[in-house]
Order: structure tokens, then sequence, then C-alpha cells
């Protein structure tokens, strides 16, 4: 197997080994996951060996698309144009859109386009943290599910970096290296366990409890909001909480133009 840097995750290693070692890549590959378990870092390691670079930022032959915030139809439409050219040193191109959930439908429908009529020099990496895409995209990529890791191996991965891993720690960082890096800053690490005490709080307070609580939350600004949903939302799910359906609903509504407020409300109301 070749040397990968990217912690875990051996079996889609050793599918990308084969692959590289026959030539037999695929035009479009979608790495599908959750956030912090190392999707973005694996993706740019199987570029630079596509490439035979150890400097992908300076590469003629190498793009990444990589977004915060919603992609549009003109951002697509630009990164794709400048992919059309033939690749300038070797016989392969390889193109990067992290974030690819971020798309809307009319910037996935132009993706689509290029991927209905694949380059046989353009290799496209997508990395989602789901796999809501448009079905006809997922279907011309070759998919590779990233999980969450266990216990033990946010541990191994601790250990190999001398990081703290108490069980407080390992339990805050929801199956995420990333997020277990972060919390060895004391302060985050308080944060965020105070974040799920009010979460606990809510969910087992009465009715009047819950809508006192809305107007802590309601000066929050729409991207705290998503992060404090995400974190509840992981920790619901490592205890198998029923509540997960009102906090997926919470999530998706804050991309929409719904009142903060009323987003609470119907959270807090079903937790």
């Amino acid at each position: 197997m070749e040397t990968w840097q990217t912690f875990g995750h051996q079996s889609a290693k050793k599918l990308l080994d084969l692959q590289l070692k026959s030539g037999k890549l695929a035009h479009a590959y979608l790495f599908s996951g959750p956030e912090g378990v190392g999707k973005k870092i694996l993706a740019l390691e199987l570029a630079a060996k596509i490439l035979k670079t150890q400097n992908l930022g300076v590469h003629p032959d190498f793009a990444i698309l990589d977004q915060a915030e919603s992609i549009s139809v003109e951002r697509v439409q630009q990164f794709m144009e400048g992919l059309s050219f033939k690749p300038f040193v070797g016989a392969k191109k390889v193109a990067i859109i992290n974030n690819a959930q971020l798309m809307n439908t009319q910037s996935a429908n132009a993706l689509l386009k290029t991927l209905e009529e694949p380059s046989q020099s353009t290799i496209l990496i997508l990395i989602s943290v789901n796999k809501n895409l448009l079905p006809t995209i997922v279907s011309r990529c070759q998919t590779f599910v990233f999980n969450g890791f266990s216990l033990e191996q946010l541990k191994d991965f601790a250990r190999g970096r001398e990081l703290k891993d108490d069980d407080e720690i390992l339990k805050l960082s929801f199956g995420s290296a990333a997020r277990l890096l972060q919390l060895q800053d004391r302060d985050k690490l308080a944060r965020q366990a105070d974040s799920i005490k009010e979460f606990e709080q809510i969910k087992a307070g009465a009715k009047w409890g819950r809508l006192l609580a809305i107007a802590r939350f309601a000066d929050l600004e729409i991207p705290d909001l998503y992060q404090l949903f995400t974190s509840w939302l992981l920790w619901a799910r490592q205890g198998d909480y029923w509540g997960i359906p009102p906090l997926l609903a919470a999530l998706q509504q804050l991309n929409t133009n719904k009142n903060k407020k009323l987003i609470l409300q119907d959270l807090f109301l079903h937790l």
C-alpha cells in the first residue's frame, strides 16, 4: 500500500491504491461523510498522487473550489470553464469541489452537464457532508462513504500525536478527529460541554421553560445556530435519541428565510 498521511479509512485507501497502480481511475469521485474525518485531506492526497507532485498549490493542472457558503451557478460555471483546457504538464487534470452539498439546484445542474460528458483528461472529486446531491450526480460518481471514528480510533489518533484523550474530550469529539484537535483548547472544551448541558436541560424541561429559553438563543447569528444545532444533533445521535428529526428539520430551516424565533420554537417544542 502506498503511504498516506490521512488517518484511518483503510478500505478506501486500499481501493484507491489499486486504481492508482492500474491507472484505471474513475472520472468522478464523491467523498461523503461527517465533518472532520479526513475527506478533504484524502482528496488532496489523491490529487497529489495522480499529478505526481508534493505541491498542489502551484501545480497548473490542479484546481479546487472551496466555499463555506452557498455555491452559485455562476461560480460552478466559472470553475468548470477553467477545466476545459488540456492538461499543461501530464495526462490528467484534477479538480476538487469541497462542500458540494452547498450547491443549489441550478449550480448542481451546471455541474451535471460536465459529468454527463466527462473529459478523459479531467478527474473530479466532490466532497460532501452527506449524499443529498442530485441522484443523477451521485450515480455518475464512484462514492466513498466516510464514517465517524470510534472511541478507540480517536484514542489511536490522539496518542499518535501526543494529544489529550480523556473521556470528556473523546465523547464530545463526536467521532471527528478535527473536533478532537479543537477540544485540546480547554476553553473550547468548556463551551462545548456547556452547550450539551443546555441541550439536556431544554430537553428535560417543562414546556414553559422551553419557551423561555427561546430568547436566549434568538440573538445568535444563523452560522452560530447552525453550529449549535449540529453539535446537538451529533450528541443526540450518539445516544440514539428520538429527537433527531426536529434537529434535522431545524438545520434545514436555517437555510430558508424563516424567522429564527419560529425555528427555535418549533425545535424546542418537539424535542
